[in-house]
């Protein structure tokens, strides 16, 4: 029987066929329960932002009911503080990428000071507390009431449903007569209005890396009457969990595809982006798929991540929007850690080995071996063999118990897998040659990896 250290999920237990696996030699069981899903179907009708059962959903993404911590007095009143730099707004397009910064920064910040997040607790008083500091225009003049405004109008923009509807609901208390009208008669610009309207088109294109498991994501955005025309990029990495990188606006497809292939580095820098046909959306799972909750931060995020975490999961919801009105749909979400049949990829590695080395393997180790590499896997991902999934699965590799005949013999596999497959995703040689000297700098095994990369072909 292979021992367990720790359960990676609550429902990792996978199938080979009809026969249960007896689970990896250490799966780790202190990481919380599986993420939430997107829920792409709570929205209400006659509301572009849905009602306020999406605050529980708010409440499940920041995982817990209601929580108020030290650094939320101070942090939002540094953020309104900061707001001014939103006057300079010349348009929806500027005003949402102001604000997606001003939240980003704030976030960002508490994460390095190691701060425990709760961040829809945190953004619901940011809200009102900037509705509070709008209305002291007529009481007192403050100075900081239109940049409140403002705020308020940015967060209807960039934030989910849940945070677009309490800021619209806080705009609506102010101005009962239309967000439009400034308090005390104050002027408020004319595309004001349309701020809370960012669309979608439905035109997608996509871009993957060399190893499959880097993914970009561009749709075409605008708002009402065409004005800022503009494209949003996901910017994916599904290595590991799958997780965003980062993304934002951009003038065009180009200049958002020229931006992803700098993030990305030499992977990607022969990517070209391919127009999606609605028809088969498949390529879009990794939206559904990515993890926007605080289970998985890690504490290593960019701010660049941080800057659309907002934004990211919000345009995930109207690209869901846009493409349900061209008659399709994101992707149905799979559970990727449970019932994964690595019974096809056991036999063709466990034959590659025989054919390589003329003997059979050890089922234990190749049987673990595939199967913590499968498990979380996108299922176009499963081949991927980049650098930093090679990185990724190693620390969890070593979670396993070290002595155990599993662990020995999975790690000694590791080169051989690794190089069985660069072959079955056909990878050229030079990518290749990356993922090997990677497995032979982390892993400690150096030479013997390092000798493989001339054989990866």
């Amino acid at each position: 029987m292979s021992p367990v250290s720790r359960n990676r999920r609550s429902n990792t237990k996978r199938q080979q066929g009809n026969k249960k696996r007896s689970g990896n030699p250490a799966s780790p069981k202190n990481i919380p329960t599986p993420r939430e899903r997107l829920d792409l179907s709570g929205l209400h009708a006659g509301s572009p932002f849905g009602d306020p059962s999406g605050l529980s959903f708010l409440q499940r993404l920041a995982g817990s009911g209601s929580a108020r911590l030290d650094w939320f007095g101070p942090s939002i009143e540094g953020l309104l503080d900061e707001a001014e730099v939103l006057l300079d707004a010349q348009g929806p397009r500027q005003l949402e990428d102001m604000t997606a910064r001003l939240l980003g920064a704030q976030i960002h910040k508490a994460v390095q000071d190691e701060h425990s997040l709760f961040i829809g607790d945190w953004v619901e008083e940011l809200i009102g507390v900037a509705e509070r500091r709008a209305r002291e225009w007529p009481v007192a003049g403050a100075p900081g009431s239109r940049a409140a405004h403002l705020l308020l109008h940015g967060l209807t923009s960039v934030g989910s449903p849940a945070v677009a509807y309490m800021a619209d609901a806080a705009l609506s208390r102010l101005h009962p007569d239309g967000h439009g009208t400034g308090a005390g008669g104050e002027n408020w610009p004319d595309w004001l209005g349309s701020a809370a309207k960012p669309l979608m088109t439905g035109d997608v294109w996509t871009m993957r890396d060399v190893y499959g498991s880097r993914l970009g994501v561009i749709a075409a955005t605008s708002y009402p009457d065409g004005a800022d025309p503009a494209v949003y990029l996901f910017d994916i990495d599904a290595c590991g969990f799958v997780v965003l990188a980062g993304g934002g606006t951009f003038d065009d497809v180009q200049q958002a595809a020229a931006a992803w292939r700098t993030a990305v580095g030499a992977a990607a820098a022969d990517c070209v982006p391919q127009p999606l046909d609605k028809a088969r959306t498949e390529a879009l799972r990794c939206l559904i798929e990515v993890d926007l909750s605080e289970i998985t931060i890690r504490g290593t995020e960019s701010r660049a991540v941080w800057d659309e975490w907002f934004r990211a999961l919000r345009r995930i919801h109207d690209l869901s929007n846009a493409l349900q009105r061209h008659g399709s749909s994101l992707p149905t979400p799979l559970n990727l850690y449970q019932d994964i049949d690595v019974t096809p990829t056991v036999d063709a590695f466990s034959a590659w080995l025989r054919q390589e080395h003329g003997e059979d393997p050890d089922p234990e180790p190749v049987d673990a071996l595939v199967g913590e590499w499968l498990e979380g896997a996108l299922p176009d991902t499963a081949d991927s063999v980049s650098p930093h999934r090679i990185e990724h699965q190693l620390g969890l590799i070593n979670d396993w118990m070290p002595d155990h005949p599993a662990t020995i013999g999975a790690k000694r596999l590791l080169p051989h897998w690794v190089r069985f497959l660069a072959q079955r995703a056909n990878i050229p040689d030079t990518a290749a040659a990356a993922a090997l000297e990677t497995l032979a700098t982390v892993s400690g095994g150096g030479q013997r990896a390092a000798e493989h990369c001339r054989d990866v072909h």
